[in-house]
């Protein structure tokens, strides 16, 4: 397994994704190599041929990342598969002939380009439904024992169970005498007795014991584990194997104690100096070049409803201090001088026809890159909440007044993750993975989610 951010995926992903990158260069390559009769061509005036096919390799994986491709937790049947797969190489060929038109050295014979294309798709169709059967077949899983049947073995049962490219196997259950229908569901073996817990291990190769234990009556399975233990087996807490399988950290199930001693929450100077550099940068550069998207947006607000073009918000930032954060409005200007504060919901009547859709093409966002500027937010962090919900959430979720120990942001690990929240529950779901960013932020993982938003704001997903 690759530990990325604190979140473990299958060794095979990366062999997948390696793999598809030599398919698609093999299925160009075969083209021409089959056109120039096995004699590469030469252009003086054109990019090496090698760096062609590569450039198109590049452009079409990045199309099929954001055409959710990579992601294999449900599985696609093979029509609506193909569907997707056109889709994005339909897309990639739009780019690429945007970047033949503005650079025609780049360009293949047309030929060649069209027939690579179409060789192309068949191969990533064969080559997406025999991973997708090894996913389901669970071929190259890593076997683990799951120690406990409670609720948080339960839900690690179901995030196995649920995420077909997990790269993990439950081969038994092994808990106290009960009720418990865990193992039932799954479809593995439910063990009752500890003292065979070693001897299966050894017997079935299995590396990894992962203890889910919520009861602290009964039979204590301490030596038992202490005996894996010397044989080289390695044990996980429950706590800390959901929070590497899921990315997320369980607020309602986390005692204090895990949390203090669980390695993460570090704050080196390099990574804070050098989160507000690019935070600086970002919106500096974001506030330019979309100066006339802006300019369009608050036209628009302008000309379609009476009001203010910018709506001010009191939100709660870092270390619990309000500021006011700025947005193009996108509700009528009377939207709660009855109601007072309550949450968004879905077609919600006091946005109008225009706010509509610029919530869901994120306009309504842009104006925040002076709150990053200012320093009031960072351009990732936890979504800032309105003082009215906070005082009511921390009553309610544990954890949730932890969220303020770092600045808020436009975009974060939960909003990548999870769609708009608009309850309680909602809220709670965002906190797990707020909480998760906070343990383990870092410049890299700030990228890498800067780059996930990008893809859910091009697919205009979780907006509300």
């Amino acid at each position: 397994m690759l530990k990325v951010f604190n979140k473990y995926y299958p060794i095979r992903s990366l062999l997948f994704f390696i793999g598809e990158s030599g398919l698609i260069f093999l299925s160009i390559w075969l083209v021409i190599f089959l056109f120039h009769a096995a004699e590469l061509p030469h252009d003086p005036e054109r990019m090496n041929i090698w760096l062609r096919i590569l450039l198109i390799t590049m452009v079409v994986q990045i199309s099929l990342y954001y055409h959710d491709l990579y992601d294999f937790r449900i599985k696609n049947k093979m029509f609506e598969l193909s569907v997707r797969i056109v889709q994005a190489i339909g897309a990639a060929c739009l780019v690429l002939a945007g970047l033949y038109y503005l650079f025609p050295y780049l360009i293949l014979e047309q030929g060649i380009f069209f027939i690579g294309i179409f060789i192309l798709i068949l191969f990533l169709v064969s080559w997406r439904f025999f991973y997708q059967l090894a996913c389901q077949k669970c071929l190259w899983n890593e076997k683990i024992l799951l120690v406990g049947d409670g609720n948080l073995a339960e839900m690690i049962g179901d995030e196995l169970h649920s995420n077909m490219d997990s790269g993990y196997t439950v081969s038994a259950v092994f808990s106290n005498p009960g009720k418990s229908s865990l193992a039932e569901r799954l479809g593995v073996e439910k063990k009752n007795s500890y003292d065979e817990l070693c001897e299966y291990a050894l017997n079935n190769g299995i590396n990894k014991i992962v203890v889910a234990l919520e009861e602290r009556r009964g039979h204590s399975p301490v030596q038992a584990l202490l005996n894996c233990k010397m044989y080289g087996i390695k044990i996980l807490d429950g706590m800390t194997f959901y929070e590497l399988i899921s990315g997320k950290i369980l607020p309602t199930s986390t005692p204090p104690s895990w949390l203090i001693f669980s390695e993460g929450f570090r704050r080196y100077k390099l990574t804070v100096w050098g989160k507000r550099g690019v935070d600086i940068l970002l919106s500096l550069t974001g506030m330019i070049l979309s100066a006339p998207l802006q300019i369009v947006t608050a036209f628009l607000v302008k000309v379609t409803s009476p009001g203010p073009v910018f709506f001010r918000q009191t939100r709660v930032g870092e270390m619990e201090r309000n500021f006011q954060v700025l947005k193009f409005r996108t509700m009528r200007e009377d939207a709660e001088a009855v109601s007072g504060a309550v949450w968004a919901e879905e077609n919600d009547p006091r946005i109008t026809p225009v706010g509509r859709i610029f919530r869901k093409l994120r306009l309504d966002e842009l104006p925040q890159f002076w709150n990053v500027l200012k320093g009031e937010m960072s351009f990732v962090g936890p979504r800032p909440e309105r003082p009215e919900f906070v005082d009511q959430l921390k009553k309610r979720l544990p954890y949730y007044g932890e969220r303020h120990t770092v600045k808020p942001g436009i975009t974060g690990w939960a909003q990548i993750n999870y769609p708009y929240g608009a309850s309680e529950e909602d809220a709670l779901r965002k906190l797990e993975y707020d909480l998760f960013y906070i343990k383990n932020m870092s410049l890299v993982f700030d990228l890498y989610i800067v780059l996930k938003t990008v893809k859910t704001v091009l697919a205009g997903s979780g907006a509300r």
